[in-house]
Formats: C-alpha cells, structure tokens, sequence
C-alpha cells in the first residue's frame, strides 16, 4: 500500500493542478468574452482581473502538476478560490433556473478548497519530514 501512496499523491496533485492549466488556458482563448462576463459582474478592471486570474490558474496549475512549490501554489489557488466562489456562484441569490448550477458550482469549488487545503498540508508534512542540512 506504501508504494500506492506514493503515486496517489503526485496523481491527485496533478489532476488538480490540470483542473487550473486548462482552465486558465481557456479563458486566454476566450480572452475577449471571459472579460466581458466578469465586467458584466461588476468587477472593477475585468481585463486586469482576468490576466491576473490567468496567472493564478496556469502558473499554480503547472507547479501543482510538476510539484514545484506545490505548497505555495495550493495556498494560492486556495485563497483565490474564496471571493471567486462567493462572487461567481452566489447560489443563493440566483433564480430558480439557476439556482441548481450555481450551487453545483459552489460545492464544486468548496471539494476542490478542500483538495487545495490537503495539499498544503501533504506538502508542510513533507517539508517538516526532510532531514536538515548542514550549511557549516
């Protein structure tokens, strides 16, 4: 079973991680639309927004994958996933047509806060386990 473990980890971790690249990868061929839709939310500097959001997604979706600071990179995506969800998917103030959508939205992205949130935690544990090395 120890040598399982050590596969699912790295394969959980990348299939997150894959989640964010293509994610991120769309909304730059959509660059156009994605930025129309988030000013149509009301958020100030949509084009900003979105190339920041950009960067979240496809930067810590390839340092998930590839394991390159995937502490850091869960930490991030993880906060960006909170005024995300709350703005995005406001289930609770949808209409009855999307209300259902929305609410598979929220819980979707509050399992994939959770899958950030384990990371983080592998990751520390890890970090923590490494034997220290002597500089002197």
């Amino acid at each position: 079973m120890q040598d399982l473990n050590r596969f699912f980890y790295p394969a959980g971790r990348a299939a997150l991680g894959t989640l964010f690249l293509i994610a991120g990868i769309n909304k730059i061929a959509g660059f156009d639309a994605v930025s129309g839709w988030i000013a149509a939310s009301g958020v100030p500097a949509a084009g900003l927004m979105l190339v920041l959001t950009i960067v979240i997604e496809v930067a810590g979706g390839l340092m998930l994958i590839l394991g390159l600071q995937a502490r850091i990179a869960a930490l991030a995506i993880a906060l960006f996933l909170i005024p995300v969800t709350l703005l995005f998917h406001a289930f609770w103030s949808a209409d009855a047509a999307g209300f259902q959508n929305q609410l598979t939205q929220f819980l979707k992205n509050v399992a994939i806060f959770g899958g950030m949130l384990l990371v983080v935690e592998r990751e520390s544990a890890r970090t923590a386990a490494r034997p220290a090395v002597a500089l002197a």
